[in-house]
């Protein structure tokens, strides 16, 4: 409080901030006679004492981290005490605003006062590195402009020392969502280019006014910031090329210091200096500079998630791209009776009203009795469209011999029992088992369907998805969804696992995941699995999710229940499994 003297010299006066591990104060050093600010540690009430423990050990760090730097845009530490058996941490003064309240009650910044300001950072970031420091939370909210002209980055309360123990717990993310980069997202590895990103998110923030993946959720925006492009800058101008190259998903592509530091000056000496000539009237422009980096990074995003970033160096988006075999003249071996597939378009991507009924072009439709022939075009059009053939479904030489085979064996048959007419047998497919329990069939208008307890009731949702629940027992449900997505299943499900083990609201701690597979399928295609539970004890939930990636998007389900009906209820999963199907 007001009036307190911290480690018998430094007299708490004002409190001018809060950040999160406490208090930041005011305060009037009586030795050396000069006012300086004092960081205060607050621990929320109730915590264990080992927790006291870590929160007491990771202040410390962050005074060692800061102490050992030196740059104008690093906020500098004076002294360390000890007070009522926990640390303080003293240091300069400053008068300033963070980019954070500028942003928020002045609005975007101008493209020249954000490259000035992206050149500090970058010179910090620089010393911090050199030093072995990494800040893992550069954010505007951390960022200081003073009244001196000084841009000054602080809080090192989440920096880490090499030579120190992780004070977090395996996989744990520290930071805000908005600027975590990707491979912290998903658990990874993380290190200088973690902060590079971050720092590119800050500066796209402040010359457009919002973040670049913002979803509104945190757990959406994680996703985007995983996997989806940042979206398109409007008034960035020639700073584009640097936000892009800072950007970057993947950290071995991403622009290190030199490299955005040497644009950013040129862009100050030419494009963005002072004067009439500075003016662009297309936001989307962007000027050459005198050594303009790789085109790739002056290209505009193309729309296709994860973009370049996903690709290994030199390799070419094309390279990728599944080989397709089709056999000569197959399409001539088409029944010619036949008839033509009848695809229904979803008339809203979104909506989770249930869809008229769909016609897979897989499914064997009755032969009328004057049937038009399948023409070649109808089914290279659905070859095309839907890239191979599933199960059960083959087209070639083989077929063609079994069916000679098989007609030949009848013939056969008839002369060796009395020679007789041949009699011609109507053969059936065998009927599929039918369910082990009622259901009812849910299709949606996004393009998939399932079956699901006949007695379930359905959830609407503002969102994405819906839920079936059990009338009998709220604690069984499950839950339905479509969403954008990138890369590959598995990635998919590795950063739904990440945010599941962060967010207690939508898994109670602790959160266990007890199998990520990648040998699945969903509707016929490539999938993803992940077995995880939730929470100790009689309330632990054990939980089935599955997801596949199309187009861009994630078809997904889930199954969540009391682990103690895990067991039982893990048939209802398996048949949705096996009734799911894609109707695209």
């Amino acid at each position: 409080m007001p009036g307190t003297v911290i480690g018998g010299r430094y007299q708490l006066r004002t409190a001018i901030g809060n950040g999160g591990m406490g208090t930041v104060w005011q305060a009037a050093d009586s030795l050396l006679r000069r006012d300086v600010a004092v960081k205060e540690v607050l621990l929320p009430v109730g915590m264990a004492a080992s927790d006291r423990t870590a929160m007491y050990e990771r202040t410390l760090r962050e005074a060692r981290a800061a102490a050992a730097l030196s740059h104008p845009s690093v906020v500098q530490v004076y002294d360390v005490v000890t007070e009522a058996g926990r640390p303080w941490i003293v240091m300069e003064l400053l008068h300033a605003r963070s980019l954070a309240d500028m942003i928020i009650s002045d609005g975007p910044l101008a493209p020249r006062a954000v490259a000035k300001i992206g050149v500090a950072l970058l010179g910090a970031l620089e010393v911090a590195h050199s030093a072995g420091v990494l800040h893992r939370d550069v954010k505007p909210a951390n960022v200081l402009i003073c009244t001196d002209g000084r841009c000054v980055l602080t809080d090192f309360g989440v920096a880490r020392m090499p030579s120190e123990s992780n004070l977090t717990t395996p996989g744990m993310v520290l930071g805000s969502p908005h600027f975590i980069s990707p491979e912290r997202a998903v658990g990874g590895a993380f290190g200088p280019p973690s902060d590079l990103f971050s720092l590119g998110v800050s500066l796209f923030t402040a010359v457009e006014g919002r973040p670049p993946f913002d979803k509104g959720d945190p757990f959406e925006t994680m996703r985007a910031v995983v996997e989806e492009a940042p979206v398109r800058p409007v008034r960035a101008g020639s700073l584009a090329p640097v936000l892009y190259g800072l950007l970057e998903k993947d950290p071995a592509q991403r622009w290190d210091v030199p490299r955005a530091r040497l644009v950013l000056r040129e862009l100050l000496a030419g494009p963005l200096v002072n004067g009439a000539a500075q003016h662009v009237t297309d936001p989307y422009t962007v000027v050459p500079v005198a050594a303009p980096p790789p085109p790739r990074h002056v290209e505009t995003p193309s729309g296709q998630i994860g973009g370049r970033a996903m690709l290994a160096p030199g390799e070419s988006p094309t390279d990728r791209r599944p080989t397709r075999h089709v056999e000569p003249a197959a399409e001539r071996r088409v029944s010619r009776h036949a008839a033509p597939a009848q695809v229904a378009e979803p008339t809203d991507p979104w909506g989770v009203a249930a869809a008229p009924a769909v016609v897979s072009p897989f499914e064997p439709a009755p032969a009328p009795a004057a049937a038009p022939p399948a023409t070649p075009g109808r089914f290279a059009s659905l070859f095309a469209r839907f890239g191979a053939l599933p199960k059960g479904v083959r087209f070639g030489m083989a077929g063609g011999v079994a069916v000679v085979v098989l007609l030949a064996a009848l013939g056969a048959g008839g002369a060796f029992s009395g020679g007789g007419t041949p009699v011609t047998r109507a053969t059936t497919r065998p009927s599929p088992p039918p369910p082990p329990f009622p259901v009812q069939v849910v299709s949606d208008d996004r393009g998939f369907s399932l079956d699901v307890p006949a007695d379930w009731t359905k959830a609407g949702s503002a969102k994405s998805y819906y839920d079936f629940t059990d009338p009998q027992d709220s604690g069984r449900r499950l839950r339905v969804n479509v969403e954008a997505a990138g890369s590959t299943p598995k990635a998919f499900m590795q950063v739904v696992a990440n945010i599941l083990s962060k967010d207690g609201r939508k898994c109670p701690t602790p959160y266990a995941t007890v199998n990520l597979r990648s040998d699945v399928t969903l509707g016929g295609r490539p999938a993803a699995e992940l077995e995880y539970t939730c929470g100790t004890g009689p309330d632990m939930r054990h939980g089935l999710w599955r997801a596949t990636v199309l187009n861009g998007k994630a078809y997904e389900f889930f199954l969540s229940v009391e682990d103690s009906r895990f067991a039982e209820s893990k048939v209802i999963y398996d048949h949705a499994v096996s009734s799911y199907k894609l109707n695209l």
